[in-house]
This record gives C-alpha cells, structure tokens and sequence, in this order.
C-alpha cells in the first residue's frame, strides 16, 4: 500500500509494454467525445457522431500499422535488393 501512495504518473509510468495498443480504445473515444462535444449543437445528438469517430480512428490506425509493415516488409527489402 505505502508503495502505490508513492507513485508518480509522470515520473514512473505503468509497465503497458505488453498491452499497449488496447490503450487506443479509450483514448480514441475520450479524443473523439472531445471533439464532437465542442462541435455538436445539441448534446441529444453526441452519441451516433462519436461511435462513428472512434471507428473511423480505429480504422485508419490500423490501415496506417498495415501500411508501414507492407512498406518495411515487403517494400523495403526490394528495394534494398535493387540498390545493390
């Protein structure tokens, strides 16, 4: 207990290491809440606009991840092939 009282978020972070990219979850929905919730005129209508948000970050988070490992995988050692 005395060593959960001296920790300190900024200085010493969780281990998220294994389970890091869970963390995109929330923290594409608590970005995308923001943003609506400034945008939106009518807070009746805030919830369809913010699933669609989060969704939309999701996906284009995971076509960038697929993105880079098709041009480090299978780009990259082609054209370092062609180069020598």
């Amino acid at each position: 207990m005395l060593q959960m009282l001296a920790w300190r978020p900024f200085v010493d972070p969780i281990d998220a290491h294994a389970w890091w990219f869970l963390l995109l979850l929330p923290i594409a929905f608590l970005v995308s809440l923001s943003w609506k919730a400034v945008r939106i005129d009518d807070i009746k209508r805030l919830p369809r606009p913010v699933i669609v948000m989060t969704v939309q970050v999701i996906l284009a988070m995971l076509g960038l991840g697929f993105a880079a490992f098709i041009g480090l995988v299978v780009v990259l050692p082609i054209l370092m092939d062609v180069a020598r």
